[in-house]
């Protein structure tokens, strides 16, 4: 397979340094891609798992697919991967019906040092909408079980909320970030951070309006928020753009000089689309998230299409891609 190199890094769980910043910093750069896994694992997340202080393998979450709410997949290594268990094969009670395991969207999970916590995007049925809801498990591929009798967030005046990462900065201070659901209701969708408890399992202080989809290839469309610290201060904003579904699916880049925003585009056009990929058969690149793995060195994950599209959209199926990243 060819080496995909972009101007372009990722974004996820990360533990980063300081914040505020005057200047808009280089941008990081991600390097050689490759699949990693092909078992049609769409918005990955990637776990560290360590014993004992020291990484000793990875669990890959992703958005439902049929028979698992919320697949997983583990690694050793980064490079052999085994089918894992459904992480979450019960809806908690405040959840609408789900029976094809169509609506269970976006999975991240946190180690907040007792156990682990599952962020993940779930039909409200009180509401009709998609809403962001927490569980946790004593061990890193569950089963997770429901915490709080309702959503963490479901911004119902914006037509729900969907699509979690977390983060932690320099301070230690947890944060989440997520998309609002206005693109529902014809209007430009934004994204959001809000403090997280230190268990993370419950919200603090106000939620900040970090971007909105302002830029035509967009569509009003803009997604799957997540951050990294800059070299020079402040945050690198990574998130998904248009429909996820079609070759105009591809990864933008905005900077954010705290979490509190506002963050500003770097450019007009996205960083990473079908146009770096197709060659190699893998298509509108998006769902981008990073971890550090027992080395310490930071890697992309990010989902891409691997069969071409029919009469414009895609079908099937979403493979698993690696790459490293470059803070500089």
């Amino acid at each position: 397979m060819a080496a995909l190199v972009v101007v372009v890094s990722a974004a996820a769980l990360v533990i980063g340094r300081s914040t505020r910043a005057t200047a808009t910093p280089r941008p990081p750069m991600l390097g050689p891609a490759r699949v990693a896994y092909a078992g049609d694992l769409g918005d990955p997340f990637i776990l560290p798992v360590a014993t004992g202080g020291s990484v000793t393998g990875y669990v890959a979450f992703g958005t439902g697919d049929w028979p698992d709410r919320i697949p997983t997949a583990h690694s050793p290594d980064l490079r052999t991967w085994q089918k894992g268990p459904d992480a979450l094969p019960d809806l908690p009670r405040w959840a609408a019906p789900d029976p094809r395991h169509a609506a269970s969207w976006a999975p991240a999970v946190l180690d907040n040092g007792h156990g682990y916590v599952l962020y993940v995007t779930l039909p409200d049925a009180r509401s009709g909408r998609q809403c962001i809801g927490v569980a946790s498990a004593p061990t890193p591929e569950g089963p997770y079980a429901a915490v709080g009798d309702g959503p963490l967030v479901c911004q119902l005046d914006l037509g729900g909320s969907i699509d979690p990462s977390v983060v932690r900065d320099g301070a230690g201070q947890l944060h989440l970030l997520w998309k609002d659901e206005s693109n529902t209701r014809g209007r430009a969708s934004g994204l959001w951070s809000q403090p997280l408890r230190a268990d993370g399992l419950a919200l603090t202080g106000a939620p900040h309006r970090l971007l909105a989809a302002r830029q035509a290839w967009q569509r009003n469309i803009i997604e799957e928020p997540a951050v990294i610290p800059a070299g020079g201060g402040g945050w690198w904003l990574f998130y998904s753009g248009s429909l996820f579904d079609t070759p105009a699916y591809a990864t933008g880049l905005a900077y954010c000089r705290d979490l509190d925003g506002p963050c500003r585009e770097t450019t007009a056009r996205p960083f990473l689309t079908t146009a770096a990929l197709h060659e190699q058969g893998q298509y509108a690149p998006g769902g981008l998230e990073t971890f550090r793995d027992g080395h310490g060195l930071l890697w992309a994950v990010f989902d891409t299409w691997n069969r071409p599209a029919r009469n414009g959209v895609f079908r099937c199926c979403r493979a698993l891609q690696l790459a490293p990243v470059n803070t500089g």
